[in-house]
């Protein structure tokens, strides 16, 4: 059998009998809100906020994970900034592995009702109600007994049960989250004092899994992280830490780390007619998994991502330390030069 199509089936059979495997997510923490917690929806300082994410895991391995996912959130109601108000977005992503194309399809949306606690902090609580599928194309995988002696051939029967039904659910998810935010405004920029911490649960209803002749409960996922961005008073340098905590079922995943961002440009704050720009450059841990380096470049609304995952567990003997590129672009339409009209969209 070729070593691709083999690892096809182990995937295949891993996600079929291991019910307790994590979830799909992305190494840059910050950048699919959504994703993490129900409850940071809504929750920045602007007017909407899309972000497209892509990631492709474990290439020397014949390509096995392809992902992609996008996201809008934008905050409501929220013409005084004292008063209690609303958050609302749509997120999807699509997870497809190997030459089966084994892979979830999900669309959730999330609503979050954000409290302001004080000039400088703020609650929210948020609830994400999605559907999902779940499908596999298992004729497109060669079997041992197709090898005619001088290759695989297709036509030949594998005796194998190659059918597998699509099946889809709905998966509700919960979240709470607290920001702190101590900016303060000075004549040529905003200098930005950010701290924010969230817990979340997903599959709270415990959705069942079927494949094939197998079903199985989907186990619950506690997600925690923490993240801030903290601007060095008459300084162009920010340090952005940021940490993670998965559990599901009996995995659980730490991923821990620090960006170094140098503002190269300030914006005008009454005109409008310059535009902030910046580079941050870091690196994350996966704990016992992998080094991901990691930059960003940003101008105005706009900021592009680029990590790698550098697999250091014992799989490296297979993988060659190659774990997976993902890069992330966000639109975040923020509040801008002071004459700037806030109904701008």
């Amino acid at each position: 059998m070729k070593i691709k199509k083999q690892i096809s089936i182990i995937l295949f059979c891993f996600v079929v009998f291991v019910s307790d495997a994590q979830d799909v997510h992305f190494s840059q923490l910050t950048e699919t809100p959504q994703l993490l917690n129900p409850g940071a929806t809504g929750v920045y300082s602007g007017y909407m906020r899309a972000i497209i994410n892509y990631k492709n895991q474990w290439s020397s391995m014949g390509n096995a994970f392809n992902t992609v996912a996008a996201s809008f959130d934008l905050p409501m109601f929220d013409y005084n900034k004292k008063k209690a108000h609303l958050g609302a977005g749509i997120n999807f992503f699509s997870d497809k592995a190997g030459d089966s194309k084994f892979g979830l399809t999900q669309i959730n949306l999330c609503i979050a009702g954000i409290l302001p606690v004080g000039e400088q902090s703020k609650f929210s609580l948020g609830i994400s109600v999605g559907g999902a599928q779940h499908k596999a194309d298992l004729n497109s995988l060669t079997w041992e007994n197709q090898y005619d002696g001088k290759g695989f051939n297709s036509s030949l029967n594998s005796n194998e049960n190659t059918t597998m039904n699509s099946f889809m659910y709905v998966d509700i998810g919960a979240g709470l989250y607290y920001e702190y935010n101590s900016g303060k405004a000075t004549l040529d920029r905003n200098e930005l004092k950010r701290f924010a911490i969230g817990a979340a649960y997903y599959h709270i209803n415990q959705p069942t899994q079927k494949y094939l002749s197998v079903s199985d409960k989907l186990y619950g996922k506690l997600v925690v992280n923490v993240n801030g961005h903290f601007d060095k008073t008459g300084s162009r340098i920010s340090v952005l830490p940021s940490a993670i905590y998965f559990m599901q079922g009996s995995s659980n995943e730490i991923t821990v780390g620090c960006a170094v961002r140098y503002r190269i440009q300030n914006e005008t704050k009454v005109t409008g007619f310059l535009n902030e720009s910046g580079i941050a450059i870091g690196v994350h841990y996966r704990v016992k998994d992998a080094i991901i380096p990691q930059i960003y470049y940003s101008l105005k609304d706009f900021s592009i991502g680029l990590s790698y995952d550098l697999n250091v567990s014992n799989y490296r003997t297979t993988s060659h330390l190659m774990g997976g590129i993902e890069v992330s672009i966000k639109y975040h339409l923020a509040k801008g030069a002071l004459f700037q009209r806030k109904n701008m969209l």
